[in-house]
């Protein structure tokens, strides 16, 4: 049955956010273009600038700059309204008119949330892929190539072990740490706040949107706090050395602590979120 809601979930999010990430990758390509003609514009022009050709390469820097100021906020935009338009869907499917429906289905709690839940995780990571593929696609060129594969070869490098056991550990609790925030915390956070707005007799949605930003904040307050008080958590350093620069003594918190710190915290705050949300659900729901 969790197959079945998820095909439907899937289906009825996903022809909007096929568009949307379709023009973006038109319009990264779009830009490909248009550096390739300025390219070859320059090329023949060589060193014979006249009037004329030194308007047009002005127009070609001014259009850069637009487009570039245009791409970024399209990146935000895609990334904000992905998360956005999946958490409505979410909201829609659960509590509106459309959560009659979804409530009265012979499927557990559980089976709901996560069809919702996967559906997220992967219109995320398509998000993700898309505008990788798309800042490729403009950041390609024969004289970049070179720094990025670097960056990947340093990046896998150290997550194999090749850097020693300590980089790897680095990188290893990084990745995770990133996954755990933005896939497991973030799409909780989002789906318990839909669910705390449930509660609200009026403003559902401003309830959900006030619930997610004093949740988010408060939780930050308290890490931040702790990892303060904890001395391996401490984000404070302070070095003493000698004139020559040789190290005496250094305190201050554990990289690999800190990380390893946000990564059980960012799951054991997932594992509050979903059973928060499940309780909701299951004792406290509210389609009124």
């Amino acid at each position: 049955m969790l197959k079945k809601l998820y095909k439907y979930d899937w289906k009825s999010v996903s022809m909007l956010l096929l568009v949307l990430h379709g023009v973006l990758l038109a319009y990264s390509v779009i830009g490909r273009l248009a550096v390739v003609i300025a390219e070859n514009f320059a090329t023949k022009g060589g060193n014979n600038f006249d009037t004329h050709t030194s308007l047009v390469t002005t127009i070609f820097g001014m259009s850069a700059v637009a487009y570039i100021l245009i791409y970024v906020i399209f990146i935000i935009g895609i990334v904000l309204a992905t998360i956005l338009y999946l958490a409505a869907r979410m909201q829609k499917s659960l509590f509106s008119d459309e959560g009659y429906l979804t409530n009265t289905l012979p499927v557990s709690q559980d089976k709901l949330l996560w069809s919702k839940i996967l559906v997220f995780w992967t219109w995320s990571a398509i998000d993700f892929l898309c505008v990788a593929l798309s800042i490729l696609i403009l950041a390609s060129y024969p004289e970049t190539m070179q720094d990025i594969l670097d960056g990947f070869q340093l990046f896998f490098t150290s997550l194999l072990g090749f850097e020693g056991f300590n980089a790897m550990t680095n990188a290893i609790a990084v990745t995770l740490g990133l996954i755990a925030e933005y896939f497991f915390y973030m799409t909780s956070l989002i789906l318990f706040s839909i669910c705390l707005g449930s509660l609200f007799k009026t403003h559902k949605s401003l309830g959900a949107v006030v619930s997610f930003f004093g949740i988010n904040i408060g939780q930050s307050v308290v890490m931040l706090i702790l990892m303060f008080i904890l001395p391996p958590l401490s984000p404070i350093t302070s070095v003493v050395t000698t004139e020559s620069g040789e190290i005496i003594s250094s305190t201050g918190g554990n990289e690999t602590a800190q990380v390893l710190f946000m990564l059980i915290w960012y799951l054991v705050l997932s594992v509050v979120f979903y059973l928060g949300s499940r309780y909701i659900l299951t004792k406290k729901l509210n389609l009124d």
